[in-house]
């Protein structure tokens, strides 16, 4: 069989027609050549980018540590293949799946890196639209429970209103109605109020903190009432914390703990202590809330992550639904510990980060900087 013509034109026709961008850099990640497709998804004009670094494509945060392990991986002969979120000429952000390999000129020994690019944009947004559709399915299955926490109110509110509008009422009586009906109308507030936060935990704000910044924040919160005297919390010392960095989102993370620390309070007499505590073990974040309460029964224990369970009169039960979408969000879990007029200790493990190691960490050796 006769083998095929490879000349340079026919090469080069076919890398324009594949359904694939594709970018040869050299050795040290300099740019040499773009397909048209590259161009389009990147939105540069043909030729534009050669003899550009390939860390202009990356995003500032990934050219540390992403981006070099990428090119050393490659380097090796192992190669990458994972998704990367490349920046486009007018700013903006596309998500591609990254193919990379390394060829070498066994007549030269000139070695270049190829990148191909696949536009895995819609299949983001696709991905995103499953998300919401569980979301929106888990609140579909708590329909009845909020109908029923809503209902209560409204009925209360309605019936008062009624007597209200009656002809004939004493000024007492008008005064029991009207702090009825600003009393419910309070709480409905609330429950909506509540149901808005839960529905709406989404953790878009990650960034590198401490220890110490989440305990500092937290501690704003109950201050006040810390000095007062009218709360019992032990928070830990800032010098007692770890510096080492975690990666996640304060706010969220803050609320979190706040929900299991009311939790805690709710359940624990005047006289008894919540104690808080963080450290570090490996590669996780441990923050307990302990306290002295009452307990959970063994036969609620399985039930008390679930949305609208509580054993309390006139609460809404979901703090802890919320603590446990949080934690999760963060790719952590909690842990909850309960004997019965004792008192509970819950864990929230999260890990230092939730990004993949190669993001994160230099692999090795590195050569110089592109």
């Amino acid at each position: 069989m006769d083998t095929l013509p490879w000349s340079p034109g026919l090469i080069n026709n076919l890398v324009e027609i594949l359904k694939t961008g594709i970018l040869l850099t050299d050795n040290g990640g300099w740019i040499r050549f773009t397909n048209h497709l590259a161009n389009s998804l990147l939105g540069y004009p043909r030729d534009y980018l050669n003899g550009k670094s390939i860390e202009a494509l990356f995003l500032p945060e990934d050219t540390r540590v992403f981006l070099p392990n990428i090119l050393k991986l490659t380097r090796d002969n192992t190669g990458f293949d994972g998704e990367v979120l490349l920046r486009k000429k007018d700013g903006t952000s596309i998500f591609v799946n990254c193919c990379t390999a390394l060829y070498k000129d066994k007549s030269t020994g000139n070695e270049l890196i190829i990148f191909a690019l696949q536009d895995i944009t819609s299949f983001k947004k696709m991905e995103k639209k499953q998300l919401e559709s569980e979301r929106f399915a888990g609140l579909g299955i708590i329909t009845d429970q909020i109908s029923h926490q809503i209902r209560n109110p409204i009925t209360a509110i309605g019936g008062f209103a009624l007597r209200l509008a009656k002809d004939q009422i004493s000024p007492e009586e008008y005064t029991h109605y009207t702090k009825i009906i600003h009393s419910e109308a309070k709480r409905l507030e609330y429950i909506i109020d509540r149901l808005m936060e839960f529905a709406h935990v989404h953790p878009d704000r990650f960034s590198a903190l401490t220890l110490t910044d989440v305990f500092k924040e937290v501690g704003k919160v109950y201050q006040p009432e810390l000095e007062r005297n009218s709360l019992r919390i032990k928070f830990p010392d800032s010098k007692t914390l770890p510096a080492k960095p975690l990666y996640g989102d304060l706010s969220l993370i803050m609320k979190a703990i706040r929900c299991i620390i009311q939790n805690s309070l709710e359940a624990t007499a005047n006289d008894g202590e919540v104690m808080v505590t963080g450290k570090i073990v490996k590669n996780q974040v441990l923050i307990q809330v302990k306290d002295q309460g009452e307990g959970v029964l063994p036969e609620h224990l399985p039930f008390i992550f679930d949305p609208f369970f509580t054993t309390k009169f006139n609460y809404l039960g979901l703090g802890l639904t919320m603590a446990k979408r949080i934690v999760q969000a963060h790719k952590g879990h909690i842990e909850v510990d309960s004997v019965p007029k004792e008192g509970t200790r819950v864990n929230l493990i999260l890990p230092l980060d939730r990004r993949q190691e190669i993001r994160t960490k230099l692999l090795q050796k590195q050569p110089p900087a592109v």
